[in-house]
């Protein structure tokens, strides 16, 4: 496995899949190596054994553009010594956005998978969180939207360069967690695309009942793209009709001040900021919350935060872009809204909060579902279908 994060230091959806599905294939006896980046020393986990960690050194501006876009030397030749000492039957890619070149340089000639978690492999675009927006859509697009300046261009270019070209060359099958993905990968000419949903190994806990408390559960970045302070909006509009409404929301981010100070000025006493989380403290919150929210402005992928919350039993109310329309079946396991729509969003919020039996029907569809469709051992099977072998 080979990502640019240390997944026992970072905690992201791609990470927790990282360990997940590396948990997965040593329960069925194969060996999983790690090869991770981190660019602080401060965040590099012990965690497991059998990881190789590149810690990228300070150095200047330029030089780390050189680095990014043509060739970093000292990462290409730790990469293909730790390859050649493993001899790995399989080289399975995971983020690769930093350092795609000497990376995929350091894995020639050897069987390469990639999982690609998010659109930005893509487009420069993808995590746009204006109101109308231009993720997807062309570069030049971006450029009078104002989401993208000439400077940030011309390394967009050579990096996607490097994604698209070098790619497509180097690597056996690219793995798309979502269909809506597969069908961008599709149209954009890449080859050997298969289709893999995500998973999550989770605590079996039986089925948890609703509570009666009216708490509304947010887990992710506290970022613009991910529509937080959208979601603000909408809770904002429902308090009065639902004056015992409770918005939680788990995890950090670059706007978690000007969010707090958002909700003070506003005199939201709902709205609890808890910060970063255990997975045993998350997994209380869900079984704690009527309701589970993922209001993304850019094109989500497959956010493991919908699958943990149909494991729990919970309806999600989501936005209906990229891969979300796939695990929120709209009516039947939760809602969807139009993108950047605070009025259908707290019209959602409202119906769940006050109809308790609706919102345990529509939990207990999910995690029906859930239980059919992303099961372990059926990704699990998929997966090894891509390696090229078999249980």
């Amino acid at each position: 496995m080979v990502n640019d994060n240390d997944p026992d230091a970072v905690v992201g959806g791609s990470e927790h899949y990282i360990a997940d599905l590396t948990h997965a294939l040593e329960a069925d006896g194969h060996d999983v190596h790690w090869f991770a980046l981190s660019e602080d020393p401060a965040r590099v986990a012990s965690g497991r054994s059998r990881k190789c960690v590149f810690r990228i050194r300070a150095t200047t501006r330029w030089v780390a553009i050189r680095r990014r876009v043509i060739f970093f030397r000292d990462l290409h030749r730790e990469l293909a010594d730790y390859v050649a000492r493993l001899r790995p039957d399989v080289i399975h890619l995971h983020n690769n956005h930093r350092y795609p070149v000497s990376v995929l340089a350091a894995a020639r000639g050897h069987r390469i998978v990639q999982t690609v978690h998010d659109y930005c492999a893509m487009y420069p675009t993808a995590n746009c969180s204006r109101r109308r927006s231009c993720a997807g859509r062309s570069v030049f697009v971006a450029l009078g939207h104002g989401c993208l300046t000439w400077k940030l261009l011309a390394t967009e270019f050579l990096l996607l360069y490097g994604r698209r070209f070098l790619d497509r060359r180097f690597v056996d099958a690219f793995i798309a967690p979502s269909r809506d993905l597969a069908l961008h990968l599709d149209r954009m000419g890449y080859a050997r695309v298969r289709h893999v949903p995500n998973f999550r190994l989770l605590p079996e806990s039986g089925t948890t009942p609703l509570p009666d408390a009216q708490v509304v559960l947010y887990a992710g970045a506290l970022i613009a793209h991910k529509g937080v302070a959208m979601l603000l909006d909408a809770f904002a509009g429902l308090v009065g009709d639902v004056p015992q409404a409770a918005l939680w929301l788990v995890g950090n981010g670059p706007d978690a001040a000007d969010l707090e100070s958002s909700v003070r000025a506003r005199g939201l006493r709902g709205v609890r900021f808890l910060g970063q989380r255990s997975p045993d403290e998350l997994a209380d919150l869900y079984r704690r919350a009527r309701v589970v929210v993922i209001p993304s402005l850019w094109l989500e992928n497959a956010p493991l935060v919908a699958i943990e919350a149909a494991a729990y039993g919970r309806a999600v109310i989501a936005s209906r872009v990229g891969g979300l329309p796939e695990l929120v079946e709209h009516g039947k396991t939760g809602f969807l809204f139009d993108r950047g729509d605070r009025a259908g969003l707290a019209d959602r919020l409202r119906l769940l909060l006050t109809d308790r039996s609706l919102a345990e029907t529509l939990g207990a569809a999910g995690r029906e579902q859930s239980a059919k469709r992303l099961s372990p051992i059926r990704h699990l099977d998929r997966i090894l279908a891509v390696y090229g072998a078999s249980h």
